[in-house]
């Protein structure tokens, strides 16, 4: 199987977010269950990270759902409810599956081709005049940004080998675009048998998420 496009593997982690977080009981537990494993295993260090940084977040939300919402009072958690608990778990299971599908891709996506990716999922901006660039620029400066954290070494402004490569120039507009002076320069790969499965699985997940 052929590596899929950035663009198809980015909207393909989107519709299974959809989809899993607009599941609630146990279908929504064993969505994050199951992708939360399959972060730990094919992402460890991203999922790690992500965790990490979201632990106050976690333990914001067990606080607010589980000891200020309104329930039947449970004996072993003094100000806790069991309908606060039960709401607590489903919204932690909820930001858990978005870390795990994103530690996924960003493990399987590289910066520059992560950007690539979310610049042709901005197509349709255009209509509306706005930049798609600009926005890849942006992007591009969030994740020079976190390369540390993450173990990158920043996105890269030299050539791209390749057949295609999309040249994406900074303009004089916001205070961080303007003190680029260089060219990004991303990668530009074609579709492939293997983004036309995941276009269709992504629709898939979407029409279950919309229609269930």
């Amino acid at each position: 199987m052929k590596h899929p496009h950035p663009a198809s593997l980015i909207l393909l982690g989107f519709a299974a977010l959809v989809a899993a977080s607009s599941r609630d009981g146990s279908a929504l537990f064993l969505s994050c269950f199951g992708f939360v494993l399959t972060a730990l295993i094919g992402a460890p260090s991203h999922f790690h990270l992500l965790l990490r940084r979201s632990r106050w977040l976690l333990l914001t939300m067990l606080v607010m759902f589980g000891w200020l919402t309104p329930g039947t009072p449970l004996a072993g958690l003094p100000g806790a409810s069991q309908e606060g608990l039960l709401l607590a778990a489903e919204n932690i299971a909820r930001l858990l599956l978005a870390l795990s599908i994103v530690a996924l891709i960003l493990g399987q996506l590289a910066p520059p081709a992560l950007v690539a990716g979310i610049r042709l999922l901005l197509a349709p901006l255009v209509i509306l005049n706005v930049s798609r660039d600009r926005i890849a620029v942006r992007l591009a400066l969030t994740l020079n940004e976190v390369q540390t954290g993450f173990g990158w070494r920043g996105v890269p402004t030299a050539s791209v080998s390749g057949n295609a490569a999309a040249n994406i120039a900074a303009r004089s507009e916001g205070d961080s675009v303007d003190r680029i002076a260089n060219t990004l320069t991303l990668p530009a790969p074609s579709f492939n048998a293997t983004d036309s499965l995941f276009f269709c699985l992504a629709g898939a997940l979407l029409l279950v998420a919309f229609l269930t």
